[in-house]
C-alpha cells in the first residue's frame, strides 16, 4: 500500500515537541518504523512548516536551530522527505484586557505581538487533495489535530472511496477521545502519536557525510 504522510509541522511542535529534548526528530523513521504498519510502503513524508521569526522566540538562536534541522532532514532524506514552507505573519494590534491591571486600572487596551502561520494548512490540504486525484498514494496519513483540515479529508473520502485515510494526532497521552472527531469521522483509522516513538526516532547526533550536528541546546 503506497503511503504518503502529511505532517502539520507547527501542530506537531506545539502538540508534543515544544517542551521536550526530542526536536532532532527523524520524521521518516518515525512513521516508517513506529507509526505505520510494516507491510505498507512509505513513499514520502511531506512536512509543512514556516521559518520562525526571532522576535517570536524565547531564544534568539531558534531560527538558526530550525534551519539546521531542516538542512539535516534534506541531507538525510533528499527524496523521501519534502519540506513545504509557508511564512509567519507578524502584526501588532491593540487588544482589550480581559481583566483590569490593579496597578493601572484606567488601562483598557494593550498592544501585543500576534504571530499567524500562513499557507501551511492550505498547502497541506491542497497537496492531499491533489495527491488523491493524481494517484500519488493508496493511503494518505495526516499528522495533525487541526480541524481546519476536515474539509480536505472529507473531499478525499467522498470522491475516492478506495483510498485509505489515517489520522495521527500529536497530542500527549493515549486518550483517543482527545483526537478531533471532525478529522476521525472521515478517516479509516486514527491514533495518538506517542512520545516514546519520538524518543526512538531521533536523527544521528552528526548527519553522515556533512558538517551538520544536533544543536547543543534546544
Amino acid at each position: 500500500m503506497r503511503t504518503v504522510v502529511y505532517v502539520d509541522g507547527y501542530n506537531l511542535y506545539y502538540g508534543l515537541l515544544r517542551k521536550t529534548t526530542l526536536k532532532w526528530l527523524d520524521l521518516f523513521a518515525l512513521f516508517r518504523d513506529h507509526v505505520l504498519d510494516h507491510e505498507v510502503e512509505l513513499i514520502q513524508v511531506r512536512y509543512y512548516t514556516a521559518p520562525v521569526l526571532g522576535r517570536m522566540c524565547d531564544s534568539p538562536e531558534s531560527p538558526q536551530r530550525q534551519r539546521r534541522y531542516l538542512q539535516a532532514l534534506r541531507k538525510m532524506y533528499p527524496q523521501q522527505i519534502a519540506i513545504i514552507e509557508g511564512n509567519i505573519l507578524a502584526t501588532t494590534p491593540f487588544q482589550r484586557l480581559v481583566k483590569p491591571i490593579a496597578e493601572t486600572p484606567e488601562l483598557q487596551k494593550v498592544q501585543v505581538y500576534v504571530f499567524n502561520e500562513k499557507k501551511t494548512d492550505v498547502n497541506l490540504a491542497s497537496d492531499l487533495i491533489a495527491g488523491a486525484w493524481t494517484g500519488a498514494y493508496d493511503q494518505a496519513v495526516v499528522c495533525s489535530n487541526d480541524t481546519d483540515l476536515e474539509a480536505a479529508l472529507a473531499t478525499v473520502r467522498q470522491h475516492h472511496p478506495g483510498i485509505r485515510l489515517g489520522v495521527v494526532a500529536p497530542i500527549p497521552g493515549h486518550d483517543h477521545r482527545r483526537i478531533a472527531t471532525d478529522l476521525t469521522r472521515h478517516a479509516h483509522w486514527s491514533k495518538p502519536l506517542s512520545p516514546v516513538h519520538l524518543k526512538n526516532a531521533q536523527l544521528p547526533e552528526r548527519i553522515p557525510h556533512s558538517a551538520l550536528r544536533k544543536p547543543e541546546t534546544w
